[in-house]
């Protein structure tokens, strides 16, 4: 036996294998930091992880049965023990031995002291998906949407807890993925899921929470109870949710505040939400309706009244008014918002919607600012706010910050195709081309038909000189004036005249001054310096919401020598 240890030993198997197994713990260490990076699927790391096990016997047989030669590889019986060269092969092991151990000690330090401390900190994360609708009535499918919603509200106010945003959340509705799948694209390693049936005044709530990595069920139950009972049905599964996951909470419960007690009036809350959510004249109309009957219910539902704000946004912007009564309607949005913060003052939805109207109607971009960080402050994970802050930034020409908001809100809402649509803009005001084109792709796994994606992919080809391109890419783009504003673009870059002139003249009889300030765009890029003007003072005579992107438009670059610059930036809310 300590003969064979001795052979052991001089054809250097130990060696072999010590420095097999640092090689291999190497290897495993950068996959498992580098495959997710680059996205590589789970199954390449684990086949590495096997065949590293399986060459391990390998490594050793080879190491007994053969030995290294000035000759090359030679079976080891062949070898004349007087000229073996294994004491120079042992210590080729033991240098090559030091410099593993070196790469894997510094591979450690760095891991340890650089990577884990710019870590996020390490807490548990979910998503909320809809809940399936098992009433066999289409018309309860508000009703189970809206439970899942407010679970998820309820979720996201807990700082010790990461929960995916409603975009990306919702976006798998209606689909049946793998929840491990879903998990990777949201980034999350739990997932809430369930049913609702709901049956004249009774309720059945199923629900259960999964782990993503291993697929198995944390936690689940059945709740059978009256329609009554829904705030106390709610505040059990998300409490049930928190010890589940082990969140140690800051006070003693969850808030769980619902904004009102009187459920008759929470159902039409969360009907208006959902016919919101799913715009049209006849939906808009009824969630309306829906709202008003919420706030003739209980008058101090301060939720209904941001709610209702909202609809009238969408409603004087053209979805079922007229656009006459546009004045009158912004005196409405800034009554229901005042309502709502009279009645919460903490209320982070009603300062969103004070600053969707200081943005889009008052164009009073520093108070803007204001009110999407005070909602921020109240609602750190308010992805909506956060992409019109970052659109605020935009318009103020803080481009970087701007990008950096949106990034954060897509670590949240991954799947938001506005915020993808957002960021790749900043990229673009900022001449960052590459980069927006990345981003802007990015949005064809999502929807490969999703409406101006193609469009804002041509205006970039049209920046980088690429007008054929332009072209190509605009004729895919389906809103009608998107396409035709980007030819006629190409066509002036371009110097053809003739074509230009008569495609404008058409864009003008079809539009006229609901496309002022993309006029004023065309005439610039063109060199027609007047008549840019000339429509930018329209575009802020009739307030066209083109104009937040006066100060990055490249189109508009021949305008800012010119002495009546200043003036047109002061129309537009842009003042010194």
């Amino acid at each position: 036996m300590r003969d064979l240890f001795q052979e052991i030993k001089r054809r250097n198997v130990f060696k072999v294998a010590f420095v097999y197994i640092i090689a291999g713990w190497v290897t495993m260490q950068i996959v498992d930091i580098m495959f997710p990076a680059l996205q590589l699927p789970d199954w390449l790391t684990t086949a590495i992880a096997a065949m590293l096990l399986i060459g391990f016997p390998f490594a050793i047989i080879f190491a007994w049965a053969f030995e290294m030669t000035p000759e090359g590889i030679k079976r080891e019986q062949d070898v004349d023990r007087s000229q073996s060269i294994t004491p120079d092969t042992g210590r080729k092991l033991n240098q090559s031995a030091v410099v593993i151990l070196a790469i894997a000690v510094g591979f450690l330090l760095f891991d340890k002291f650089i990577l884990q401390s710019e870590a996020p900190a390490d807490i548990p994360s979910i998503a909320v998906l809809p809940f399936v609708n098992m009433s066999g009535d289409a018309e309860n499918e508000y009703f189970s949407d809206g439970l899942s919603e407010e679970l998820l509200n309820v979720l996201a106010k807990i700082p010790q807890l990461h929960v995916a945003g409603r975009t990306s959340s919702f976006a798998f509705k209606g689909k049946n993925d793998d929840l491990r799948s879903i998990g990777r694209q949201l980034d999350v390693e739990n997932i809430l899921e369930g049913s609702v049936r709901r049956s004249n005044t009774r309720l059945r709530i199923t629900a259960q929470l999964i782990d993503t990595e291993s697929g198995y069920h944390l936690w689940s139950d059945t709740y059978d109870r009256e329609v009554t009972d829904v705030f106390a049905v709610q505040d059990e599964i998300s409490a049930a949710v928190v010890n589940a996951l082990k969140v140690a909470l800051l006070g003693d419960q969850l808030e769980t505040d619902y904004g009102t007690e009187n459920v008759e009036a929470y159902s039409l809350y969360l009907k208006g939400r959902y016919l919101l959510e799913h715009t049209s004249r006849e939906n808009l109309l009824a969630a309306i309706d829906a709202l008003d009957g919420a706030l003739l219910l209980d008058a101090e539902y301060a939720n209904a009244y941001i709610l209702r704000a909202i609809a009238e946004i969408q409603f004087i912007g053209g979805w079922a008014g007229d656009g006459s009564n546009f004045i009158e309607g912004n005196e409405r949005v800034r009554a229901y918002a005042r309502q709502a913060l009279d009645i919460d003052p903490d209320s982070a939805e009603a300062y969103f919607v004070q600053g969707v109207v200081a943005y889009s109607v008052d164009w009073d971009f520093v108070a803007a600012i204001n009110f999407f960080e005070r909602t921020l402050e109240l609602a750190p994970g308010h992805v909506r706010a956060m992409g019109w802050y970052g659109n605020t930034l935009g318009t103020l020409g803080r481009l970087e910050e701007a990008a950096a908001i949106y990034e954060k809100a897509l670590r949240i809402d991954p799947l938001s195709i506005s915020l993808l649509r957002d960021l790749g803009d900043a990229h673009l005001f900022l001449g960052n081309f590459e980069e927006a084109d990345k981003v802007y792709r990015s949005i064809f796994s999502l929807n490969q038909g999703i409406a101006r994606v193609y469009g804002r992919l041509a205006r970039l080809e049209v920046l980088r000189g690429n007008i054929d391109t332009a072209r190509e890419l605009a004729a895919e783009e389906e809103i009608g004036w998107v396409r035709e504003l980007i030819l006629i673009l190409a066509l002036g870059r371009r110097g053809e005249t003739e074509e230009w002139r008569s495609r404008l003249a058409a864009y003008e009889q079809e539009y006229f001054d609901l496309n002022a300030y993309q006029f004023a765009e065309i005439y610039a890029d063109a060199g027609y310096v007047d008549e840019a003007f000339k429509w930018l003072d329209v575009a802020a005579k009739v307030h066209d919401p083109g104009t937040g992107i006066i100060l990055v438009d490249s189109f508009l670059d021949s305008l800012h020598t010119d002495p009546r610059w200043p003036k047109v930036l002061a129309a537009v809310g842009h003042a010194e």
